[in-house]
């Protein structure tokens, strides 16, 4: 992720000019002794030596807050992209470990209802390397592993691969803006999955997704020594039909045979990071996502084959989560740091009741 350089250089010198313009001692208040002249235009009024030396103090106070402040350092947070562009002739790597245990599902009612742990490990890599001054990219790759009642699978999930493009750069009253286009490849295994019926060897979509997004960024400075940087992301994901046989990601069983149709997913992130010092900073994410219901086409197959009383379910109602990730920050300097934290659901409807530990190291490079 870029970093987000500050140059004090110009607030200094804007605070010693505001010092030296009342840096003077009462030694250089001429009095003159000439007769005063009749004029009808009013002089401006003299300094007191007393408002003299409230000015030195306020002066002196102001560049003192300055000194107090720093260049913020940043890593997270943790789930809300970043608007930030990397410049050309820059890479950053940041892996990932996700550790995810789904104890429940959030029902139709939005009611949390107890189900078998499920318990999934996701690390992955993402690269992101600048091409121009107004365009990147970024390539995600990774894996999974999945276990469920003394059962478990896995394997290589699919790959995705972004540009992004700068909207603005960021000014004192506007956010850096950034739009980008994300394809997902379906290079994980989706469908003729164990015929158990956990999908636990499912680690991908099946389908080709393409996810346009929008994202925000703005550094804040209070009047302390602690910034914020906020972001804000918007993303809307939309799929292509998926041919699938037997058990498959989206259900089925034996003899399924048919053509899913995903609903598209709409994302809204809001990821806080408070800077507690320059290496240590508190972050904080708000994560959403909202997918409309998946269709299914063709014979949906059997659960048991010696039983055609019960028919396989393939597709899913529509569903979302709202979730919270609380992480801690700590940063060696601009192009290195680590942050770990937590995620969890607070609200949901047809999707998973979960908490995941998450853990990842940030670095920048230079590539030329």
């Amino acid at each position: 992720m870029k970093r987000l350089p500050l140059v004090l250089s110009s607030l200094f010198c804007l605070l010693s000019l505001q010092g030296m313009a009342g840096i003077f001692s009462p030694r250089t208040l001429k009095i003159t002794t000439t007769p005063a002249v009749a004029t009808t235009a009013l002089e401006p009024p003299q300094a007191t030596p007393e408002q003299v030396e409230q000015q030195l103090k306020d002066a002196q106070a102001q560049f003192d807050h300055a000194l107090t402040l720093f260049n913020p350092w940043y890593t997270g947070p943790l789930i809300t992209p970043s608007a930030s562009m990397m410049p050309p002739g820059y890479g950053n790597l940041q892996p990932y470990l996700f550790v995810k245990d789904t104890y429940a599902q959030f029902d139709e009612n939005r009611h949390s209802v107890s189900a078998p742990n499920a318990v999934t490990v996701n690390p992955l890599a993402i690269l992101q390397f600048g091409i121009t001054d107004s365009m990147d990219t970024i390539l995600t790759v990774g894996g999974i592993e999945n276990w469920k009642q003394e059962h478990n699978g896995g394997g290589f999930s699919d790959i995705t691969a972004s540009l992004g493009f700068l909207i603005v750069e960021q000014s004192f009253y506007v956010p850096k803006a950034k739009f980008s286009i994300q394809q997902l490849f379906p290079t994980g295994q989706y469908k003729n999955l164990n015929s158990n019926g956990l999908g636990l060897s499912a680690s991908g979509a099946g389908a080709w997704q393409t996810t346009f997004s929008l994202a925000f960024g703005k550094l804040l400075f209070w009047n302390t020594t602690h910034p914020m940087n906020v972001r804000l992301f918007f993303g809307y994901t939309i799929s292509t039909p998926i041919n699938v046989k037997n058990f498959n990601t989206y259900g089925g069983g034996f003899g399924t045979d048919g053509t899913v149709h995903p609903g598209s997913t709409f994302a809204c992130d809001l990821g806080l990071e408070y800077s507690i010092n320059q290496p240590w900073v508190f972050a904080l994410d708000l994560v959403y996502t909202a997918t409309g219901s998946t269709s299914f086409t063709g014979s949906p197959g059997l659960l048991n084959p010696a039983d055609p009383t019960l028919p396989a379910t393939v597709g899913d109602s529509y569903n979302d989560n709202l979730s919270l990730a609380p992480a801690i920050e700590y940063n060696w300097n601009e192009n290195l740091g680590v942050l770990g934290g937590v995620q969890f659901s607070v609200y949901g409807r047809n999707s998973g009741n979960f908490v995941s530990g998450i853990f990842s190291v940030d670095w920048t490079f230079p590539v030329h």
